[in-house]
């Protein structure tokens, strides 16, 4: 056996057997086992669009027209902002003549009812889609409505020389 183990193959061979075995123990020399853990990742929420009229509307002053689209009309311009640090999707702006609480305004008998907002009927809410999309943190877009007061065949003498107010909902 000397002879055998000063060759070079039978070194070699010596080498092989060594691994071999090792290999086949060290295959057999383990558990298995499964194991199942939890973690968590926390989502952001919404901001609050920042919704207002970036300036004076342009036109006018407003005077009783007898037809929605004709005559007087002035052309308020508003943003849009995402406020937020995500993106957000905006669906629509509504806008009526209303108190900024979006409750119904009046000033003695002159109501949301002597206006048409964006050409919608007298007293009801315009729904601006123009700008409607996905918007990136911090974006803002600029948009315009038009207001206009509507002859209704009534004394309207309480809605002269009124500022008339609008209110603006983002969704």
């Amino acid at each position: 056996m000397k002879h055998f183990i000063k060759s070079k193959k039978g070194l070699v061979l010596l080498a092989t057997l060594a691994v071999a075995a090792a290999a086949a123990v060290g295959a057999y020399a383990y558990f298995t086992s499964s194991g199942h853990g939890t973690g968590s990742a926390t989502v952001g929420t919404d901001s609050a669009w920042v919704v207002g009229q970036s300036s004076a509307p342009a036109g006018g002053p407003l005077y009783p027209d007898a037809t929605i689209g004709t005559g007087n009309i002035e052309t308020a311009t508003y943003t849009v902002n995402n406020p937020s640090p995500g993106h957000q999707y905006l669906a629509q702006v509504d806008i009526s003549v209303a108190n900024a609480n979006g409750s119904a305004w009046s000033s003695g008998s002159c109501n949301a009812s002597d206006f048409s907002v964006g050409g919608a009927p007298v007293g009801t809410t315009y729904t601006d889609t123009d700008s409607a999309g996905n918007f990136a943190p911090g974006e803002t877009q600029t948009d315009s409505v038009t207001v206009q007061m509507i002859d209704n065949g009534s004394d309207q003498n309480d809605c002269r020389g009124l500022t008339v107010p609008l209110y603006y909902s983002a969704s």
